[in-house]
């Protein structure tokens, strides 16, 4: 299915947060969280978090994580976390539970080292690559 299937179909948002690392007794921003989140139909049975379909959701947030993170060779490492096996439920959105997928863009270097241009850069560039597939802000569970 092409990227932008899989966006309609799951109906496909995100979000970034900081990510934060404890060094010492300083609380460093070290990086960002980017959380695609996804839907996907349960039809008439009972919600089942983990649930063939929603690790079918997830293998296709997976697949469309990879295509949106840069493919150079940088000092900023791309970490997507491994599915949950969880249902998340959103403010925006309590009637549909979504699946998520999680990942943490930080120096590949060192993971205390601040943030600095390279990660705020390829996380411009990953949200440019992700608003020209359709995919909105305003997803996320924390």
């Amino acid at each position: 299915m092409a990227l932008r299937g899989l966006v309609t179909t799951h109906a496909v948002k995100y979000e970034v947060w900081p990510h934060y690392e404890i060094a010492g007794n300083q609380k460093i921003m070290a990086g960002f969280d980017l959380e695609l989140c996804g839907t996907h139909d349960h039809g008439h049975a009972r919600l089942n978090p983990g649930c063939p379909a929603c690790e079918e959701t997830y293998a296709d947030l997976k697949t469309l994580a990879e295509a949106i993170l840069p493919a150079e060779n940088r000092p900023a490492d791309y970490d997507i976390l491994p599915f949950d096996h969880a249902l998340h439920m959103t403010p925006q959105h309590p009637e549909s539970p979504e699946v998520l997928l999680d990942v943490c863009i930080e120096h590949n270097h060192h993971s205390f080292s601040p943030v600095d241009a390279c990660e705020e850069t390829c996380l411009k560039q990953i949200i440019e690559k992700l608003a020209a597939l359709g995919v909105a802000r305003g997803g996320g569970v924390r």
